[in-house]
């Protein structure tokens, strides 16, 4: 059976924030501050102006050093490096139908979160939409894309956020 990867753990929010581009933030964010500083603070004589300046200008030279130290002298690979893990024969995967798909709801105080867990063979699966931005799910729940007697590839982890009896998913793929 040929199988289309639906999602995987690169797709995470966690994982797509790459630190060059969080220097690169620091970096143009302490530019505008800089100009604002420059253009609008008024000057009382105190050194404050001053201090703030300096500041600002060199959280900006440390933000735009460290993106081009990380961007062209020590590049990141761990895109290739999770992928080569997730296809690596030692990484447990099962292949087969979904079966006792349910979903549940849990209620607290600041929301509410919707956790569809389901089965293939003997393993046990669960995820759902966290009330941050749907952190860690790699689908939106209540959308049917996984249903009873949908072909499927799972690698996972045996450690999951929902229970001792579940496992997490690390890659998703659905058979044609």
């Amino acid at each position: 059976m040929t199988y289309t990867t639906y999602w995987s753990i690169l797709n995470s929010p966690a994982h797509a924030t790459k630190s060059n581009s969080v220097c690169l933030t620091i970096a143009v964010s302490f530019v505008l501050l800089w100009i604002l500083i420059k253009k609008f603070k008024k000057d009382k004589g105190d050194g404050e102006k001053t201090v703030l300046l300096w500041a600002s200008g060199v959280f900006a030279v440390l933000g735009m050093t460290a993106y081009f130290v990380l961007t062209f002298m020590y590049t990141d690979n761990s895109d290739a490096l999770v992928s080569k893990m997730l296809d690596s024969p030692s990484v447990a995967k099962v292949e087969g139908l979904v079966s006792d798909f349910q979903r549940k709801y849990r209620y607290s105080r600041y929301g509410t979160e919707t956790i569809e867990s389901f089965r293939v063979d003997s393993i046990q699966f669960a995820y759902g939409d966290a009330p941050l931005g749907d952190f860690y799910s790699f689908s939106q729940t209540n959308k049917s894309v996984l249903y009873d007697g949908k072909p499927v590839r799972i690698t996972y982890d045996t450690h999951s956020p929902y229970g001792a009896n579940f496992n997490a998913i690390l890659k998703l793929e659905f058979g044609q």
